[in-house]
């Protein structure tokens, strides 16, 4: 292989990765000329350089010398970008509309590259296999996968899981909450290699938000455990869906939720406080418990696998209004100030960097988004 084909394969590598031809040199302990040099097939590079580039983009060195890798096209540098994919023709919700966020989500994610590198923060590349394999999207499949995720976590069925934000951090996923104006959009996931699973989640869902917000985290994280290939996800919070991972991703996050295992003796609670009925109260004080909205508890108690509402009955337990219903148990909605604008971890990196002096105090203003008095 000549050096211009070598080249161009490592130019196509660090492009993938989103990492600039700085952020290269400054990693291998080079001026930028030369990995400018390198990519133009203009200069040799010896082993131990390919080595610790192929460690740094996540691929195998032998994907810079296999022939069948010739096929590679520049015009694929985009397509390969994990903000890129919201984009696409065969995702869930048009997010058009908020095509300006969407790019701020992309800037976001370069500068969370930047500063990982910066600070010598890079981990090995991030797998893309799905943690449990499920080899038929099915309600049963759901089921078990949500089971076998409380195990893993340590969460016993009978637990209600309250707040899925810190679940996802505690799991090293980053997520963040922004207004967002797509109607259908709730949120969004993307997946890279070098960085990791992010989640994007609308803020603005109404006056419940917290509650549907942590119905939407819990779908998204379907997607971190099990789609990572896919590099991006957006996800519609009505549940109209055109693909079987976005209802798979639905049913694992009702199981994770609101597992009947963990329902029914706090239904059998509710009960022997009232007539015996279940009533619209009844299903808010359970939405409650388990952080979810009053729409997602109803249709689950009324999910024909599980059978605690009757069919006929769902109608008129679905006109009740949530508002009405908090007022009369004397109980609220969790607030939403917990929901955060950017990651922990990417605030600590800018502060970090700032104190490093790699940054100047304006650059760190414009990397958090706030106005320096």
């Amino acid at each position: 292989m000549n050096y211009a084909e070598l080249g161009r394969r490592i130019r196509f590598a660090r492009e993938e990765a989103l990492l600039s031809q700085d952020a290269v040199a400054q990693h291998l302990e080079l001026p930028r000329s030369a990995v400018s040099l390198i990519e133009s097939g203009k200069r040799k590079v010896d082993s131990l350089e390919l080595e610790r580039f192929s460690r740094l983009v996540g691929k195998s060195i032998l994907f810079f010398f296999d022939e069948e890798s010739k096929a590679i096209e520049v015009s694929n540098f985009e397509e390969d970008d994990p903000t890129q994919i919201l984009f696409s023709a065969n995702q869930v919700v048009d997010i058009s509309p908020d095509k300006e966020q969407i790019e701020r989500f992309r800037q976001f994610h370069r500068n969370f590259g930047d500063l990982a590198r910066k600070l010598n923060r890079l981990s090995e590349p991030y797998s893309s296999e799905p943690l449990y394999n499920v080899f038929k999207p099915t309600p049963a499949a759901a089921k078990w996968m949500a089971a076998q995720e409380r195990a893993r976590l340590g969460i016993p069925l009978s637990s209600p899981i309250r707040n899925m934000w810190d679940v996802l951090e505690n799991e090293g996923v980053r997520v963040m909450a922004w207004n967002l104006v797509t109607p259908k959009l709730g949120g969004c996931f993307i997946f890279s290699p070098f960085l990791g699973s992010f989640i994007l989640v609308k803020r603005n869902l109404g006056d419940y938000s917290a509650n549907m917000l942590n119905f939407v985290l819990a779908h998204e994280y379907c997607h971190h455990l099990i789609h990572r290939q896919q590099k991006g996800i957006t996800s519609d919070p009505s549940g109209n869906y055109r693909r079987p991972e976005e209802y798979f991703a639905q049913w694992f996050a009702a199981n994770l939720l609101m597992p009947e295992e963990a329902i029914v003796p706090r239904l059998t609670s509710y009960l022997e406080k009232s007539d015996g009925d279940i009533n619209a109260e009844i299903v808010m004080h359970l939405a409650l418990d388990f952080g979810v909205s009053y729409k997602a508890m109803l249709y689950r108690m009324g999910d024909k696998r599980i059978g605690l509402i009757e069919k006929n009955v769902l109608p008129k337990l679905s006109k009740e209004k949530p508002k009405q219903l908090l007022a009369k148990i004397g109980r609220s909605v969790p607030r939403l100030e917990k929901f955060s604008q950017f990651p922990n971890e990417y605030r600590e990196m800018v502060f970090d960097a700032y104190r490093s002096g790699y940054l100047s105090l304006s650059k760190l203003a414009e990397l958090l988004e706030i106005t320096l008095e």
